[in-house]
């Protein structure tokens, strides 16, 4: 590992069910959700790692500058756990940027923010609206052990490692970076 590297970790691995099809590829502004995700952590990051399902793998295009994982077997299906997990085996680095595909109005203004706030913590996570926002934080390379026992007894929630982390909370006072698009509604109407 060299200290100090950071790595993106783009979470595309969920099922969608909610939206009706995979976020990863809804539109906004012409350009796909995770091509968002990946603007928006890029410059701030050494590499970047896209976590995604068998399903889905082969649909990202094939000149993506990132490469394209899925989750380690034994764990597949588990949630974001277990792609910042598989992440974790597949790149070495100090701290992992973790970012899901479906914050289409993210900005890397958020990643510089939080990135500023990571001395002597395990974990920076944004805080809006007294709302945690676990799916977009930075987490210490010291917690993959942590995550691997969470995965192996299906405490599967990112609270379940936060309550065991050391986790500096930054609030922001702007909403718009966190909109979350979980649902056709959603969509229909923050993008349309």
């Amino acid at each position: 590992m060299v200290m100090g590297t950071i790595v993106g970790v783009i979470l595309a691995g969920g099922k969608s069910r909610r939206f009706g099809s995979p976020k990863s590829f809804a539109v906004k502004d012409n350009k796909a959700f995770f091509q968002w995700s990946l603007d928006a952590i890029t410059p701030v990051v050494d590499e970047t790692i896209l976590i995604t399902n068998q399903d889905l793998e082969g649909k990202f295009p094939r000149e993506l500058e990132v490469e394209i994982v899925t989750d380690m077997e034994k764990f597949a299906g588990k949630g974001p756990l277990a792609g910042l997990y598989t992440a974790m085996q597949e790149k070495k680095a100090c701290w992992y940027a973790v970012i899901p595909t479906d914050v289409p109005f993210m900005a890397k203004e958020v990643f510089e923010r939080l990135l500023t706030e990571r001395k002597g913590v395990q974990a920076v996570i944004p805080v809006v609206n007294e709302r945690l926002q676990p799916l977009i934080g930075l987490y210490h390379h010291t917690l993959k052990q942590r995550i691997k026992i969470l995965l192996e007894t299906d405490r599967l929630h990112m609270r379940a490692l936060l309550d065991e982390a050391d986790v500096k909370y930054v609030p922001f006072s702007d909403e718009l970076p966190f909109i979350n698009i979980n649902r056709l509604e959603d969509y229909n109407s923050h993008i349309r």
